[in-house]
């Protein structure tokens, strides 16, 4: 199921898709309920698919997580509330707008593909989600 824009915005913390040492990261927040990860198919970002083995989560106060290790055997859950942080190792991205599109499998709806363009960031403190 592709997740309208104006969720995706509730979702994605606006402001948080920037570079680190080692590649770079954005930041969701969980403001709307509660779920279960139990798959993460693929990330892709101006249209170049990123391995899973590349990228981990981690929520706010929690140890990272490797995507290719989430299943249902391995699930993650994700409270109202959760702030999760998801890091990509490899080259930094350019300076300028950037296109993210994200297909995770969530136990109870399926298969969800968020899409979502941004900026990279310059200043290193992400705001709040975006209320629309």
């Amino acid at each position: 199921m592709r997740v309208p824009g104006f969720l995706v915005r509730r979702f994605y913390v606006q402001g948080s898709l920037r570079n680190t040492e080692g590649g770079f990261e954005l930041q969701a927040h969980n403001g709307m309920g509660p779920g279960t990860i139990v798959g993460l198919t693929s990330i892709t970002i101006d249209g170049m698919s990123i391995d899973p083995r590349r990228i981990t989560a981690q929520r706010q106060g929690g140890s990272a997580v490797l995507a290719a290790t989430i299943s249902r055997a391995s699930p993650v859950p994700v409270a109202v509330g959760d702030r999760v942080t998801i890091h990509v190792s490899g080259p930094q991205l350019a300076a300028g707008r950037h296109r993210l599109e994200v297909e995770l499998v969530e136990r109870d709806l399926g298969v969800l593909q968020l899409g979502i363009t941004e900026s990279l960031a310059e200043d290193p403190r992400p705001t709040a989600p975006v209320d629309c």
